[in-house]
């Protein structure tokens, strides 16, 4: 028989050779490194949420809406459209005490309601009642007091707090 060493070179990389058996110090199987496979790990399915993402963007989005809409009003009423008489106001009178309350176009004294307008300026504030188109100068003397001259008397008012929870 002919020997070729061509041959044998290409018979040596159509056919590699088997790797070295490797022994640990327990008595288990030799097992070739050539055949191991290794260990696939498990993998945990990820649990999807009930509620749908789309669902949940869209309810962030309608909250979020809603701050920048009260926040806008809350800005434009306390300082475009700043009113300080807005409120319930107290003083004590021969007759007893009397209590007015503003609101942004009306007046209420007495159990009467009035439809008003409001002529803010620095430290005044006009009331003018729309019916009878009279007004009124309320000075502003403090974030709590303000006084109105009515004909040859004075009357100073204090601002009423309302307690939120009872």
């Amino acid at each position: 028989m002919n020997h070729n060493d061509n041959d044998t070179l290409n018979l040596m990389d159509k056919y590699p050779k088997n790797k070295k058996t490797t022994r640990t110090k327990s008595k288990q199987k030799a097992v070739s490194t050539s055949n191991a496979i290794p260990k696939k790990r498990k993998q945990f399915s990820k649990k999807r949420s009930k509620i749908p993402s789309s669902f949940i963007k869209l309810a962030l989005g309608l909250i979020a809406c809603l701050f920048v809409i009260f926040g806008a009003r809350y800005v434009y009423d306390h300082t475009i459209n700043y009113n300080p008489l807005l409120g319930k106001w107290r003083t004590q009178t021969v007759m007893g005490i009397m209590e007015l309350s503003f609101d942004k176009k009306s007046i209420s004294s007495f159990g009467v309601q009035r439809a008003v307008s409001y002529d803010v300026k620095e430290n005044e504030v006009i009331v003018m009642d729309e019916n009878i188109k009279v007004g009124e100068r309320y000075r502003i003397i403090d974030d709590n007091t303000i006084s109105v001259q009515s004909g040859t008397s004075k009357m100073i008012f204090k601002r009423v707090k309302e307690k939120w929870f009872n």
